[in-house]
């Protein structure tokens, strides 16, 4: 007589109340990893709002940023002959949006300053704007800092002036910082500032 093949039926108690308790499990790591991404927002947007003002001085000395809605408005024109162009980009996580179109200016930036017969380098801060942008400038690219610890502070802020420094700012006519401004949780204006030497 030959042997029945494995019937698959339906599931015993014991195999549904586990599904039910790993199920529970899950959605209550969910909820506490929501709270805690709530609170570490919270605690970076108070740090923001008490950063602003002492950020308006450069305004002064530096001029406004200019926001850049659309890429085919924005044409460089107003940089010097040789420029450090300096992206801000983020070393993890899963925003990949903000990155890209940190990325995306950048690459915009350089082919328009070739095409007016400029030159510029690239001083990357950040993994993801590393990783994204040695891929499609690499000759460009002079120097990286990843690993950047969060949340910012006037040593972090020193320490990444070094490493500009070190890679050569001086010789630069202007320094450009590309980054992105915190609007809300789901929305970010993307900026540039020029910086001339004094």
């Amino acid at each position: 007589m030959a042997k029945a093949g494995a019937a698959r039926g339906m599931a015993t108690e014991k195999q549904i109340f586990n599904q039910i308790q790993s199920s529970s499990n899950i959605q209550k790591i969910t909820s506490s990893m929501k709270m805690v991404s709530a609170a570490r927002l919270k605690g970076d947007v108070t740090r923001l709002a008490l950063a602003k003002p002492c950020n308006q001085w450069t305004d002064a000395l530096c001029g406004e940023a200019v926001l850049m809605e659309e890429l085919d408005e924005v044409t460089f024109e107003e940089l010097p002959q040789k420029t450090l162009i300096v992206p801000i980009s983020s070393d993890k996580g899963l925003c990949g949006g903000i990155n890209s179109f940190i990325s995306r200016c950048t690459k915009d930036a350089v082919a328009k300053l070739a095409a007016q017969g400029k030159e510029c380098d690239v001083v990357v801060i950040g993994d993801k704007g590393r990783a994204q942008l040695s891929r499609a400038i690499p000759d460009k690219i002079i120097r990286t800092a990843t690993e950047v610890a969060a949340p910012g502070s006037y040593n972090l802020a020193a320490a990444l002036s070094s490493e500009l420094t070190a890679a050569g700012a001086a010789d630069y006519d202007a320094v450009v910082i590309v980054y992105n401004s915190f609007v809300n949780a789901a929305t970010y204006k993307q900026y540039y500032k020029v910086i001339k030497p004094m």
